[in-house]
């Protein structure tokens, strides 16, 4: 009994914290949140309504691994995003189900296989355009407009549009928790909006248009199931998978040894993915509802509060994965939670994962004497994703 009051102790340590800080740099907020994990791994912060922070790895995948107990459907974020409810991972079943069955078919391991040459077409349409020119930032000309360009070639919008819907969808995220998110939000929704109704006048054979004429795979979809549709293919299939292509190329042009073996073994590069993904988890946390009274680790969670999981400090637990804090090619045991766990995991991540193994290969196949010039500044956006703001490389130009 005599660790009880030190346990309250330190959960009243963290009274004032605020995950939505954004004062601290990528460094700092890692290890704000590796020293939450080490000393008081389910704190309780009395901002935004009160909620506890769960950051051990056994107990985040304790509660996510539990919906019927640590509900989606109030919001994943703290406070609320202002998004309306986004399929499928706002939502429990059975209506999270419905969501999957319609979000689905694209994004299954067989339909990604399949997909992949349009990855690799993408992926040397953006090479090109700076391939002659000895330089490039690859965040703004490359990791960044790659998944926004596949996501718009899976839903029916062209290489402009999908820009267009990037350009909005950054702002929109951007504007998270600001007086400017209502502003945005009415542009985005607004730019869904024209896409829908250019396919009720122009129907193709494209999801949009499925979307647009009130039905997908049989089931009805109305205007805010629509906006709820295209949040999640659009903002959730651009954002995290341009944060993880930019911290996977920085860490593969960083480390001569990593490089030489994901240019010689395409399955190196397989691992290289699943561990950038682990040490650089783009997404940091999401927020679950406690249904009934509930023991997460040695803390007692009550009915009706709110949980926050910290899925990268979890990703970075050192009673899971050995020497964690090192980016490690040979490691034999992966189980990261990058794209979270148990029924609401990511739908997008055999996806993801392609777009991230396939940009990182065409470039150092296209472009082999590739070098990073100058530092990849981190910088965490909206208090939630993991990003790198520049990667400047320099290479011998290939007309």
């Amino acid at each position: 009994m005599s660790g009880l009051p030190a346990q309250s102790e330190m959960r009243n340590e963290y009274a004032d914290f605020d995950h939505n800080d954004g004062s601290l740099d990528a460094a700092e907020f890692r290890q704000r949140h590796g020293t939450m994990r080490e000393r008081c791994p389910v704190a309780h912060s009395d901002q935004h309504g009160g909620f506890d922070v769960v950051t051990r790895y056994d107990d985040v995948r304790s509660v996510l691994t539990a919906p019927a107990v640590f509900s989606s459907a109030d919001g994943v974020f703290i406070p609320p995003s202002g998004f309306p409810r986004v399929a499928a991972m706002e939502f429990d079943d059975p209506e999270h189900a419905r969501w999957r069955k319609l979000m689905g078919p694209p994004l299954t391991v067989r339909a990604v296989r399949e997909f992949e040459p349009t990855i690799v077409e993408v992926a040397d349409e953006l090479i090109d355009a700076f391939s002659d020119r000895g330089s490039a930032d690859l965040i703004h000309e490359y990791a960044e407009p790659l998944p926004a360009i596949v996501v718009g070639r899976i839903v029916g919008l062209g290489t402009d549009e999908a820009l267009a819907g990037q350009a909005r969808a950054s702002r929109l995220y951007a504007a998270i928790g600001t007086p400017e998110f209502d502003v945005q939000m009415a542009e985005f929704t607004a730019f869904i909006e024209d896409q829908l109704q250019d396919r009720r006048k122009r129907p193709r054979e494209d999801f949009l248009t499925q979307i647009a004429s009130g039905s997908v795979e049989g089931e009805p979809i109305d205007a805010d199931g629509a906006a709820s549709l295209m949040i999640a293919y659009i903002v959730g299939g651009h954002h995290s998978t341009g944060s993880g292509i930019a911290a996977l190329l920085r860490d593969v042009l960083s480390d001569r040894d990593i490089r030489l073996a994901v240019q010689t073994d395409p399955k190196s590069m397989t691992r290289a993915v699943d561990e950038s993904l682990r040490l650089n988890t783009p997404l940091q946390y999401f927020a679950r509802t406690v249904n009934d009274d509930a023991e997460v680790g040695d803390v007692q969670v009550a009915a009706g509060g709110r949980v926050l999981v910290d899925l990268a400090a979890a990703n970075r637990d050192p009673r899971v994965f050995e020497c964690p804090e090192r980016f490690q090619l040979d490691r034999k045991r992966n189980p990261h939670v990058a794209f979270g766990a148990g029924a609401h995991v990511c739908l997008g991540q055999h996806l993801a994962r392609a777009e991230m193994r396939v940009a990182a290969t065409r470039l150092l196949e296209r472009l082999p004497d590739l070098r990073q010039i100058g530092d990849a500044p981190e910088d965490v956006v909206a208090g939630k994703l993991l990003t790198t703001s520049v990667l400047s490389v320099e290479f011998t130009p290939v007309g």
